[in-house]
């Protein structure tokens, strides 16, 4: 069993997802008190990352569990169609030929992952005309037909990505060997180093050192 991995911020999405989540909700008309909700609860963590008070890793968990907070007065029917919106909007600047990439891999029988932090029910609306074999993203829970803001939130990250990884595929034999991983990121190394065929996406200036110096494919469209 052969497998690929996909990033999405950067990667198969050449912008941060989270970036147009703010824009998107500061300038919904339904949502605009959701942005205000947000705002004033992230705040102070923001300004103790500012002052160095507050780990990166730190403020940005914060900020998606908050962005997600804002939305415990809605309906799980208004939460979805929230994110189906977005998703139509950002799905004409997926990078067109990996798309073409993960279609061909489908039809070699590869086992296609999207894995990514951004909010899975995002992910499935992007990606729901494509053949993807398993969506991982960080989840939204429900209670009933609300928000369940008391669960704990999990953002799936770096380190996380490759945990869950190697859990879903332990009962599975893979050929990591001939096995192939997408990511424009350093912080995906260890995803990337875990495949004999690993992908630099327009990487930042760390995966692209690595990725000249270890030999590694280099996508630049």
């Amino acid at each position: 069993m052969k497998v690929a991995l996909f990033d999405f911020d950067g990667t198969l999405y050449p912008y941060e997802t989270f970036n147009i989540l703010m824009e998107r909700l500061k300038n919904h008309p339904q949502f605009k008190k959701n942005h205000r909700r947000f705002i004033s609860a992230f705040a102070p963590v923001y300004i103790g990352y500012k002052l160095k008070l507050v780990k990166k890793h730190t403020m940005q968990h914060k900020a998606m569990e908050y962005y997600l907070r804002s939305f415990k007065r809605n309906s799980r029917k208004e939460i979805e169609s929230f994110f189906r919106d977005v998703a139509n909007d950002m799905i004409e600047d997926l990078r067109v030929p990996l798309l073409a990439k993960m279609r061909q891999l489908k039809q070699d029988n590869y086992y296609i992952m999207l894995i990514s932090g951004a909010f899975k029910p995002l992910l499935e609306s992007v990606f729901k005309d494509f053949d993807i074999d398993c969506v991982i993203g960080s989840q939204v829970n429900y209670s009933g037909e609300h928000l369940d803001s008391k669960s704990k939130f999990e953002r799936v990250y770096a380190e996380r990505k490759i945990d869950i990884i190697k859990k879903h595929f332990a009962d599975k034999k893979v050929d990591w060997q001939n096995s192939e991983a997408y990511s424009d990121s350093y912080a995906d190394l260890q995803m990337l180093e875990l495949v004999g065929n690993p992908v630099a996406v327009k990487p930042d200036p760390r995966l692209l050192a690595v990725a000249t110096r270890k030999g590694w494919k280099i996508h630049q469209d």
